[in-house]
C-alpha cells in the first residue's frame, strides 16, 4: 500500500489554526482527558483539578476572555458590582435607542436587578416566560419585535471568547438569538479556561446527578456572520449582529 503523501499546505494551515488560538508551538503532549468509560472517581478527580486551576488563573482567564472577545467583536464591559452590570445594559438600551427590551426569566436578575434599573429610564423590559396570560408560542412573536435581549450564561470560555448558553429551567433560547443586539451577562466565577473544561464540567454533572444532557450547546462567539452567498461575510442575518458581554464580579 502506498505512503500518503503529506500535503505541502498542511504545515502552514495548522500554523494558522495554531496562531489563532493564540498557541506557538504544536502539542506534544497528550491532553488528560478522561475517556467516556473511564471511573467516576477518575472523573472527580478531573473536575478537581480543573476547579482548582480555574480558581488560581481566574484573573488571567478573565483577562484573556476580554482580550479574545474584543478581537472577535464583542463589546465587552466590566462591572465592580451588580449595580454596575444593571447600569450597562442601561447604556447599551440608550444607545441603541431601544424602545422593546426582552430578558430570560433566570434567577440572575434577581441580583442584576435590569428591570428596575430601566424602568427608571422609561423603558420596562418583557419577561420571556410562558404562564397564565402568555402562550409558550407567543414568545417567538415578541422576541422578534425586540430591539434588545439580555440573558445570563451557564459559563464563558476564555480561550475562544465564547458564551455558553443551553437549555434550562428560566432559558428561552429566542431571546439570544432573535433580537438584533444582544446583552450577555457574565458572573467571574463562570469563566472557564477551555472548552475542554467546559465538557469536562458538563460530563461530570450529568454523571453525578443522573439529569439529562440538554438538547443543544450554544456557543456564542461575536455577532452572527454568515459568508454562504459569493463568500461575502455579512453581520447579522442568522442573530444579533451587535453583541454585548458583561462581565461582573461575583458578589
Amino acid at each position: 500500500m502506498p505512503t500518503p503523501v503529506e500535503d505541502p499546505n498542511k504545515a502552514a494551515f495548522l500554523a494558522r489554526v495554531r496562531g489563532a488560538l493564540g498557541r506557538s508551538t504544536p502539542i506534544t503532549v497528550t491532553p488528560d482527558h478522561p475517556t467516556l468509560k473511564t471511573t467516576l472517581p477518575r472523573h472527580e478527580e478531573k473536575i478537581r483539578t480543573t476547579q482548582a486551576r480555574t480558581e488560581a488563573r481566574r484573573p488571567q482567564n478573565i483577562a484573556r476572555l476580554e482580550t479574545i472577545a474584543t478581537a472577535a467583536a464583542w463589546n465587552v464591559h466590566r462591572a465592580a458590582d451588580a449595580e454596575e452590570a444593571a447600569n450597562a445594559v442601561v447604556g447599551i438600551a440608550a444607545n441603541i435607542r431601544a424602545k422593546n427590551i426582552v430578558r430570560t426569566a433566570e434567577d440572575l436578575f434577581k441580583r442584576v436587578d435590569i428591570d428596575a434599573s430601566l424602568r427608571k429610564h422609561g423603558v420596562s423590559p418583557t419577561v420571556l416566560a410562558s404562564g397564565r396570560s402568555r402562550r409558550k408560542s407567543d414568545l417567538k412573536a415578541i422576541a422578534f419585535k425586540a430591539d434588545l435581549g439580555v440573558s445570563g450564561v451557564e459559563y464563558a470560555i476564555a480561550e475562544t471568547g465564547s458564551c455558553a448558553v443551553f437549555q434550562r429551567k428560566g432559558i428561552a433560547r429566542i431571546a439570544t438569538l432573535a433580537p438584533p443586539v444582544l446583552a450577555l451577562i457574565v458572573q467571574e466565577s463562570q469563566v472557564l479556561e477551555t472548552l475542554d473544561d467546559f465538557f469536562a464540567i458538563v460530563r461530570f454533572q450529568f454523571l453525578t446527578n443522573r439529569t439529562r444532557l440538554a438538547n443543544y450547546y450554544n456557543f456564542i462567539s461575536g455577532p452572527s456572520r454568515t459568508a454562504d452567498i459569493e463568500q461575502t461575510l455579512t453581520i447579522g442575518v442568522h442573530g444579533p449582529g451587535e453583541v454585548h458581554m458583561i462581565i461582573v464580579a461575583d458578589a
